[in-house]
């Protein structure tokens, strides 16, 4: 182990504390995260899509060559939903035999003549089999139910709710032949007048408020509310609405032969598309402050920067708003026209993030992320350079003037 005299001492002191103070610095940086920010683009009706698509997709890309933010997605608009296999599942043998269950007690509630019971029983057990996906497992206790409920509105002497009944059953069992020995001919007539009578089918008649919106089935266009729609009776069905300027609805569920329901949307204004109408209808963007700020929110965003493009006759141009989450109303940054050529896009990249530096972003370095100081470049080597020569020569001035006294301002050595 060596001690030093103070001379020496003072020296390591200042090299820690400058080591100490670098590394410090350094860790604060490192720490540092982007701005969490939030790019809204919109283009002006008269543009092509594609080409408006094309000149404003790579922009958040090249934005981030000078800013130093991290990019938020905006929130969706339409609206969420689980997946079918979350929604319909598909029954369990303890499902399967709670049902059969039930239908088993309404047939012999039947043959007691208990009709009120059995009725009870059969719609319990229509219930608890409608909470599963509909298909092979669940089609022929679908089938008996039908069937029974039909000749329950038979007995009633409700012949054409019977034969209704009927049918259902057989668009779900269309090999069943009733057996003369156990069904009575009453029965077989009716059996054989559903028969004749067209494969039911299920249908949705759907009302939207506004209405006009376009309604579809699965994906594929079914046609605009109101209206009366034919599903599949397959399994799940996926209902959307879409109408211009409104948040898209979705409904997922199942219909059997025969089913009727009729459902209504009142449809929720798109947060986005009204945004874009308020700038189209204000060129400095008054009156989209609460708006933005509730887009911020909900995104988790601290600033929000718009980007316009628009046709002014001549060439695209480009109008530039910044707001932060709580602005009554954006600042209107500017306007500039599109640069021409390929190099355009990357030239309107690099005048938006001016702009909106001199409005207060953060900025990157020019070069992109930040590179490492040559270790001889930094401040901290320079200082400790010259308190070592300092040192150095105060060192040589005390060790000449030591003569043969024996004293010594030198360095010391102790070894243990």
């Amino acid at each position: 182990m060596r001690f030093t005299s103070s001379a020496h001492k003072g020296l390591a002191l200042v090299l820690c504390a400058v080591l100490a103070i670098e590394w410090s610095g350094a860790a604060v940086f490192a720490d540092s995260t982007p701005e969490p920010c939030l790019l809204l683009k919109f283009s002006d009706p008269s543009i092509p899509a594609d080409l408006a698509r094309e000149r404003l997709e790579p922009l958040p890309r090249l934005l981030l060559r000078d800013l130093s933010v991290q990019w938020v997605s905006p929130p969706s608009e339409t609206q969420a939903e689980k997946g079918l296999k979350e929604l319909f599942l598909e029954p369990d043998d303890a499902a399967l035999e709670r049902i059969s269950g039930r239908l088993a007690e309404a047939i012999r509630r039947m043959d007691r003549m208990e009709t009120a019971e059995a009725a009870r029983l059969l719609s319990e057990a229509e219930g608890q089999a409608r909470t599963f996906r509909f298909g092979d497992a669940t089609r022929p206790y679908f089938a008996e139910i039908f069937l029974r409920r039909g000749l329950l509105l038979l007995w009633e002497g409700n012949r054409g709710g019977a034969e209704e009944m009927f049918a259902r059953s057989r668009v779900l069992r269309p090999d069943f032949a009733p057996d003369a020995g156990l069904f009575s001919p009453t029965f077989r007539d009716a059996w054989a007048r559903a028969g004749d009578r067209s494969p039911p089918e299920a249908e949705i008649l759907i009302h939207s408020i506004p209405p006009g919106a376009t309604v579809y089935l699965d994906g594929k266009t079914a046609g605009t509310t109101p209206g009366r729609f034919k599903v599949s009776a397959r399994g799940p069905v996926r209902v959307r609405l879409a109408y211009a300027g409104y948040r898209d609805v979705e409904k997922t569920g199942q219909w059997l032969p025969g089913d009727s329901e009729a459902v209504e949307w009142v449809l929720t204004r798109d947060r986005m598309a009204t945004l874009g109408e308020i700038l189209a209808a204000s060129p400095d963007g008054k009156g989209s402050g609460p708006l933005l700020s509730e887009l911020a929110s909900a995104c988790g965003a601290s600033r929000v920067a718009l980007i316009v493009l628009e046709d002014k006759g001549n060439g695209p141009a480009v109008r530039l708003f910044a707001a932060r989450t709580g602005d009554a109303a954006p600042a209107y940054l500017g306007r500039f026209d599109w640069p021409a050529g390929d190099e355009g896009t990357a030239e309107a990249a690099r005048t938006a993030a001016r702009m909106l530096r001199d409005a207060g972003w953060p900025a990157t370095d020019e070069s992109g992320p930040k590179a490492r100081t040559p270790w001889y470049s930094k401040w901290w080597f320079w200082a400790i350079m010259s308190v070592a020569a300092v040192g150095a020569a105060a060192g040589l001035a005390g060790g000449g003037s030591g003569g043969g006294s024996g004293s010594s301002t030198g360095t010391i050595g102790v070894t243990f």
